[in-house]
């Protein structure tokens, strides 16, 4: 089977090979420029160690931003235009970083060169062009039409979605997938659904069909779902040793779209099912203890205007303390800037509203401003509108940072009484220690329904990394200066 558990073996395979072709474009550089190794013609071991290493690191961090443009992704790699203008993108931000580095860094071995910096772009461009768009482009389409980089693949569900699934792998056979068939709880074993395609059983006997057919990838194609259903059946595939992905509106509201890629006309959400390990964590937690002193740090002057301002406003104390529900259902005091006057946070009118809205008793219009932030507008204060729509109230939450009680991404810590009404698939999403900002927030905010903000809570935790974190925060920064959804 032509497959790992997280990626096919063709993008490691392509990922090896833009490194190789990245250091090969800088020794054709250097042959065009000899100059500047003329000008280090007595160079030490060390100089050529680091010359090494910035060649070799330039080429790792390439592969990076390469992955984050999805220029692994099949529907990019196998379309010329769409390729090459990924291609020019990840170079201008490879060339960016490079720029950067030589402006900053005093070390003899970073090229600082603008004609070796030029003849890099330009060898880069031409090898990545002939090596990646017809090269590895010419020989994946052999080699999936000839099974060798063939996946077989599982589909769970037989309806239209299903079929529409069934009928793009078959047409479009250059993304080297071969269905062996469908399982659904539904229908007869033998039930053809497509081209000969049967159901083989049902979704409880996944992880055997799993062995016995060697899938390499499920794809999930139900059209309508319980969410608990549809979270117990990811659930199950999580130990199994085969790529798992959504192809099905369930997960529609997921806004990543650099994460959806597509076979053929249909698009994919892929599933990593390994979440947030230990080593993660531990790396997760080291990055929000740096960066929230540092945010503390820089910061600190406009804590202390805010603080006079709220301290002026309106009776009562700067910082509000509240229980909050983190980590596995334990409480903890969560720091925010009084917005709102005193006892406010007692309205049973705002409870009531905030029950229905979890328990969809509620329904809102899609054009006002529905949110998961309801509350009675005579309680703010007149700062508090301010800090609100900005989100500048949470910035205290920083020392929850420090404390380990919250990260600085991750799903956003409920009060208690939400808790006691969410179902059991809804407390998922506090599997893991909550956030400063996350992936709703710069999904529209406090705009998304209630199990719409559990889907993506529970998308990012199985798709956690540090990459993924950073880029929340960049996209958090511009709608926290618009104020967009937050009220």
């Amino acid at each position: 089977m032509a497959t790992t558990k997280k990626y096919p073996v063709y993008k490691y395979v392509l990922a090896a090979i833009d490194v190789v072709t990245i250091i090969a474009a800088y020794m054709l550089a250097f042959a065009f420029e000899e100059r500047w190794l003329n000008d280090h013609a007595q160079m030490s071991v060390a100089f050529s160690l680091g010359l090494a290493l910035f060649v070799l690191a330039n080429s790792v961090v390439a592969v990076f931003i390469f992955h984050y443009l999805g220029m692994y992704q099949i529907h990019v790699f196998v379309t010329i235009v769409n390729h090459v203008g990924q291609l020019v993108k990840g170079l201008a931000v490879v060339l960016a970083g490079v720029a950067i580095l030589s402006f900053f860094s005093k070390a003899e071995f970073v090229v600082d060169s603008r004609l070796v910096t030029a003849y890099f772009a330009v060898s880069a461009f031409v090898l990545l062009l002939v090596v990646r768009v017809m090269v590895f482009r010419w020989g994946f389409l052999l080699l999936a039409r000839s099974r060798i980089f063939q996946r077989n693949v599982l589909i769970l569900g037989a309806g239209e979605n299903a079929k529409d699934v069934a009928a793009n792998l078959f047409l479009h056979d250059y993304v080297g997938l071969r269905v062996v068939g469908f399982l659904d709880d539904d229908l007869q074993n033998g039930t053809v659904i497509f081209n000969g395609l049967k159901v083989l059983g049902k979704v409880s006997e996944m992880r055997a069909c799993v062995q016995r057919f060697d899938v390499g990838e499920i794809l999930i194609c139900f059209e309508k779902m319980d969410h608990t259903r549809l979270m117990e059946i990811m659930e199950q595939t999580m130990s199994m040793n085969a790529i798992v992905k959504i192809a099905s509106p369930l997960y529609e509201i997921i806004p990543l779209r650099r994460a959806i890629e597509h076979y053929g006309t249909i698009p994919v959400i892929g599933v990593f099912q390994s979440g947030i390990t230990p080593g993660r964590e531990m790396r997760k937690r080291v990055f929000d203890v740096v960066l929230a002193s540092a945010f503390l740090l820089l910061l600190s002057p406009l804590l202390a205007i805010i603080a006079v301002l709220v301290k002026l406003s309106s009776p009562g104390a700067v910082l509000f303390r509240q229980s909050r529900v983190g980590r596995n259902g334990k409480q903890f005091q969560l720091f925010k800037f009084r917005s709102m006057r005193v006892g406010a946070e007692n309205d049973e009118k705002r409870k009531e509203q905030m029950a229905a809205f979890i328990q969809d008793k509620k329904k809102f219009d899609p054009n006002a401003t529905t949110s998961t932030k309801i509350i009675n507008a005579s309680h703010v204060t007149p700062i508090g509108k301010w800090l609100r729509k900005l989100s500048l109230d949470e910035l205290p939450q920083l020392l929850n940072v420090l404390k380990g009680e919250m990260s600085l991404v991750g799903p956003r810590p409920c009060l208690p009484y939400e808790w006691d009404h969410y179902e059991e698939w809804h407390k998922r999403r506090l599997s893991v220690t909550p956030g400063l900002t996350g992936i709703w927030q710069v999904s529209g905010r406090s705009i998304v329904g209630f199990e719409d903000m559990v889907i993506l809570d529970l998308h990012y935790i199985q798709n956690a990394s540090l990459f993924l974190d950073i880029r929340l925060m960049v996209k958090t920064i511009p709608v926290m200066l618009f104020g967009t959804g937050a009220k």
